[in-house]
């Protein structure tokens, strides 16, 4: 994807507790959550990701190059 290029000009739930985790106000279930998935390894992140479908953003940030920067602009359009 290249930068300025938006998908999907909606911002999900999931990706929005993301945005609040990456900020430093996401709640301590969520927090614990994710550091526990970046802790992880291929097959424990597959199984969070079983358990908790929500953490498919988290796979994205860590896969898909650009989706962050995707992620940022969509959230600044709504601002």
């Amino acid at each position: 994807m290249t930068k300025g290029t938006i998908k999907n000009p909606m911002v999900q739930t999931d990706e929005w507790e993301f945005i609040y985790y990456k900020r430093g106000t996401a709640g301590s279930f969520r927090t614990g959550l994710y550091d526990l998935y970046w802790r992880a390894d291929l097959v424990n992140q597959a199984k969070l990701e079983s358990a908790f479908p929500e953490l498919w953003v988290l796979r994205q940030y860590q896969q898909e190059p650009g989706y962050w920067e995707d992620l940022q602009d969509r959230v600044q359009r709504l601002a």
